[in-house]
């Protein structure tokens, strides 16, 4: 259990999750530390241990084409299982929705890096992944290019010739994997596509530094308010009298990166945009490059995921009503994982303010959505046929959590120096000032134990 403490022996904890401020570190004495973490942060002399993948989160059909590329191909398990995320995710897309109380309701959509260096095999698992999806796209191509091509013939008549024949409508492109395009076409697709669109980039840092070579606008903000599926209106579209109102965008990004490359991905001055909050990171502990071995891979394992993409886009197709937006099937909780997640979010709301005003807090913040967001995906790639979230989905949303929450701090600590993070200033406030050890220092900011250390005692000698 963790208490405030100081020298005083009539110190108690503090009992309460009502906001205090950002001095105020709030302390549950209802929530404890996981042990299984504080024995990794012991055993690693004080650094941040990096987590597995929780792979068993996973039914059979996506575990097994998971492990067995990591062992034929070495694919490592992070990736492709931070694909198979994504890529479930924009199958769902708008035909699905969380209920969490009334009048709050969360889509799925996830916003992805792949982060390792060179060689780490970060694009093949994405190739693997997602080519199911690009091979519905072209299906859909095959059937707009003779509506194409009959509509821009109608245009070739004159006002007689059309006069004779049935009017036609410009169809649209249902398209949904993004890779080379300019903001103006990504926002037409996610418009014209009443399921989901994904930008898959196997370079994200170019993709981000070049978003905004469009225009002067930080065309960030508009990729803040599609993460959270809010009506965005694009006013910057060519060949249109009036812009593009979308009520309901549902967009998901994943690409790859190194972290040598972080600090120029999220520099300094963009910290507080919010962009860099919305991101999960699949952060293998080994990301080096690996020999080729002699291991054969069974094409069944592609064949049973490939199956899973393809019924699911069958079976649950939008429902669009006449005004054009889509009708999504409603999950809820039952009583039992509704209770699983208020615990955890009880205790990432303690994470949330004892990180006080920092770009941290904003991170655990955004976990509460992102739990939601893992327990609807859980729920659906367990047993789409349900309208509940089933106590193991809640509980896999916990894991996945955990896992991505300790990418998070990995992430953090490597863009900290150049970023004014202040998680320093937030882990020596928890140990100086609110009687922390250092190691549960370390667990609430991802600061090395090492260097906890070293400034508190700077600190204290300053202070004598």
């Amino acid at each position: 259990m963790i208490q405030e403490t100081n020298n005083s022996t009539n110190q108690k904890p503090l009992g309460t999750c009502e906001p205090r401020g950002s001095e105020e570190i709030l302390i549950d004495p209802n929530i404890k530390f996981d042990n299984k973490m504080k024995e990794d942060i012991q055993k690693n002399s004080g650094k941040l241990k990096a987590m597995p993948f929780p792979v068993d989160v996973f039914d059979s059909v996506f575990k097994d084409i998971i492990i067995a590329t990591n062992e034929a191909l070495n694919f490592p398990i992070d990736y492709s299982a931070a694909c198979i995320l994504t890529a479930v995710a924009t199958a769902i897309g708008k035909t699905a929705v969380l209920e969490v109380k009334n009048g709050w309701k969360e889509f799925c959509p996830l916003y992805m890096d792949l982060l390792g260096n060179a060689g780490a095999m970060k694009s093949h698992p994405l190739d693997m992944v997602f080519n199911i999806i690009k091979t519905i796209d072209s299906e859909e191509y095959q059937k707009y290019s003779p509506l194409l091509e009959a509509y821009e013939e109608y245009l070739s008549f004159t006002k007689k010739e059309k006069l004779k024949v049935e009017k036609k409508v410009e169809p649209l492109l249902v398209k949904t994997i993004m890779s080379n395009f300019t903001n103006e076409i990504l926002s037409k697709r996610i418009n014209d596509n009443s399921r989901s669109v994904c930008v898959v980039s196997e370079e994200l840092e170019t993709w981000l530094l070049g978003m905004n070579n469009y225009s002067k606008a930080d065309q960030s903000s508009t990729y803040l308010t599609m993460w959270s599926v809010k009506r965005t209106d694009v006013d910057r579209v060519s060949n249109h009298k009036k812009p593009l109102i979308i009520e309901r965008p549902f967009l998901c990004i994943i690409g790859s990166s190194q972290p040598r490359k972080l600090k120029k991905m999220f520099p300094a001055d963009k910290s507080d945009s919010g962009f860099l909050q919305r991101f999960l990171w699949a952060f293998p502990a080994d990301t080096q490059k690996k020999c080729i071995n002699e291991n054969e891979l069974d094409n069944k394992y592609f064949e049973n995921y490939n199956r899973w993409i393809r019924n699911y886009y069958e079976n649950n197709k939008p429902v669009v009503y006449p005004d054009g937006q889509p009708k999504a099937k409603i999950y809820r909780f039952t009583n039992e994982s509704k209770r699983i997640f208020l615990d955890w979010q009880k205790e990432n709301t303690v994470k949330v303010n004892a990180a006080g005003d920092s770009l941290l807090s904003e991170e655990y913040n955004k976990f509460d959505v992102h739990f939601l967001r893992f327990a609807l995906i859980m729920q659906i790639m367990e047993d789409s046929t349900s309208n509940v979230i089933s106590t193991k989905a809640a509980q896999n949303a916990v894991k996945l959590c955990a896992y991505f929450e300790n990418t998070m701090l990995r992430v953090l600590n490597i863009i900290e120096n150049d970023s004014g993070l202040d998680m320093l200033k937030v882990a020596l406030h928890l140990v100086d000032n609110k009687g922390m050890t250092h190691l549960e220092a370390v667990k609430y900011t991802g600061i090395s134990q090492s260097t906890i250390s070293r400034h508190s005692i700077k600190n204290k000698l300053q202070n004598e």
